[in-house]
């Protein structure tokens, strides 16, 4: 058995540069900013603890529907995050949305100020060398912690899993894994998520 090494994600948020205030350049811009840029307003509402007032899970959706696009809110908030393991696809679902057309994509809107996750991986100092550790590591460890493991490490390694459920598979605890993987991440705050975890964990 492989012991589970704890590691943490701190962001500094950085400006690019880019503002845009119509949907038309907004689509050019989305084509050109690099992936951190997407990975932050893609993520920023789970990693800042839902910070937006709205049904809407992601910067863009959010500045779509403030700039009177429902439709297009809509759909952008309808990607499916967590089936995501490569940030240049969902940009080209993205595009491929604003692709389908709508009217008024010239007409001026809010500003949308294009933000980078400047992004920093740091071990916690917590491992867990079987169950009981591993279930007192996740109730330790800092909210941040959990969104490395359970978001960017997807990204990281390509696949469509999560490290909890990845290792919890490797010690034989396929039905704990299976409750981590049903867990709607977009839908709950980090701190909802690690209870939940902890009851699976604990059954």
């Amino acid at each position: 058995m492989s012991p589970f090494v704890f590691k943490s994600e701190l962001w500094t948020a950085q400006y690019t540069g880019v503002k845009v205030n119509t949907v038309a350049a907004f689509m050019r811009a989305l084509n050109e900013v690099d992936d951190d840029t997407i990975y932050y307003h893609l993520y920023r509402n789970l990693f800042e603890y839902h910070f937006l007032p709205t049904d809407y899970g992601n910067s863009f959706a959010y500045w779509l529907a403030e700039n009177g696009f429902p439709v297009l809110a809509e759909k952008f908030s309808a990607i499916d995050l967590m089936e995501c393991v490569c940030i240049s696809d969902v940009r080209e679902e993205m595009l491929k949305i604003l692709h389908s057309g709508v009217d008024g994509f010239e007409r001026l809107c809010k500003p949308f100020y294009f933000i980078r996750a400047v992004r920093k991986v740091v071990d916690t100092g917590v491992v867990a060398n079987n169950l009981e550790e591993f279930r007192e590591g996740v109730r330790k460890v800092g909210i941040h912690s959990l969104f490395y493991h359970l978001v960017t490490s997807r990204l990281v390694h390509g696949e469509a899993v999560n490290d909890f459920s990845r290792w919890l598979r490797s010690v034989g605890e396929e039905e704990k894994a299976e409750e981590i993987d049903r867990i709607d991440l977009m839908a709950h705050s980090l701190y909802e998520i690690r209870g939940m975890i902890l009851r699976y964990l604990e059954s």
